[in-house]
């Protein structure tokens, strides 16, 4: 409703262009709109956005910076029966070569040679390094030059020889690599789902 509003008689006895102009009422602002709230399940949690942690540069070259290593994790290797020998005996036991950064990799952690669901044999973890030529891991009559590139360096003169299954996990296909964790020398599993996602945040 219109707010009241009088005048003199003697105003509104003037011509109608000339009388005064009721004054208008301001406009009330309109309330802001709700924000929507997104409709989930009853009783059902909101998922939480996925926390991407930055990629590591792995080095290209001889001079590039090295990663270090600062996981929680050792770290199961897989390779053909017929490299276990060259890997732990040969001339260039020393290195392992990687196409991605083993983010869950602890310092001074164990690198373990795996052969189907077995692990059987280990070396001490160095850190993250750079060679000029690096071999596949096909079988040795097959292994060829895939070039330069980043390696695990391992400590010299560490691997030692065990069997130890790793039971139904260590068979089954991972994207990636799959983590171990080492209880004592007779004492190593499969790094879990939960196990993984408990120390993320220390890498």
């Amino acid at each position: 409703m219109p707010q009241p509003w009088a005048t003199c008689t003697e105003c509104m006895m003037l011509p109608r262009d000339e009388q005064p102009t009721p004054p208008r009422p301001k406009p009330v602002p309109k309330p802001a709109p709700a924000a929507r709230k997104r409709a989930t399940t009853a009783g059902e949690p909101r998922a939480k956005k996925a926390v991407r942690t930055p990629a590591v540069r792995l080095p290209r070259h001889g001079d590039d910076t090295l990663p270090e290593l600062g996981g929680a994790f050792d770290l199961s290797y897989e390779v053909p029966v017929d490299n276990v020998t060259f890997h732990v005996n040969g001339t260039e036991s020393n290195w392992l070569a990687i196409s991605s950064f083993p983010a869950a990799l602890r310092a001074n952690g164990w690198i373990y040679l795996q052969v189907d669901g077995d692990v059987v044999a280990r070396a001490r973890v160095k850190g993250i390094g750079y060679r000029d030529k690096r071999w596949s891991q096909e079988p040795s009559a097959l292994s060829s030059d895939i070039g330069g590139g980043p390696t695990i360096e391992l400590h010299p003169d560490s691997w030692e020889r065990m069997r130890v299954w790793l039971g139904a996990a260590g068979e089954q296909p991972v994207k990636g690599y799959r983590y171990l964790i080492t209880g004592g020398a007779e004492d190593v599993r499969v790094a879990s789902d939960e196990d993984l996602a408990a120390a993320a945040t220390l890498y």
